[in-house]
C-alpha cells in the first residue's frame, strides 16, 4: 500500500534518473562538443526561422499529414439501386 503513496515521486525520479542516463550516453556516444554545437545550431536556426512558430508549425502540418478524403455528396432516393438478391 505504501506504493500508492510514494508512486507520484518515485516515477518522476525515475525518469528523470533515465533522462540522464540517456544523456550521459549520447554524451559518450557522440561527444559532448559535438551535442552542444548541434543544439546551438537547433538553437540559432529557430531565432533566425523566416516564419513565426504557427505558419511553421501549419505549413509542415500540411506537408507532413495526409488531407482528409473530400466528402462525396449524398444519393438522393432516386438514386439508389437495391443490390438485394430477393427470390
Amino acid at each position: 500500500m505504501i506504493w500508492l503513496l510514494t508512486r507520484s515521486i518515485v516515477w518522476p525520479v525515475k525518469a528523470a534518473g533515465y533522462g540522464v542516463a540517456a544523456g550521459y550516453k549520447t554524451g559518450r556516444l557522440f561527444g559532448y562538443r559535438r551535442v552542444t554545437v548541434f543544439l546551438l545550431g537547433v538553437a540559432i536556426g529557430l531565432l533566425l526561422a523566416p516564419v513565426p512558430g504557427r505558419e511553421l508549425r501549419a505549413m509542415l502540418k500540411e506537408r507532413l499529414l495526409p488531407t482528409p478524403p473530400i466528402p462525396l455528396p449524398p444519393v438522393r432516393d432516386q438514386e439508389q439501386v437495391d443490390l438485394t438478391l430477393r427470390a
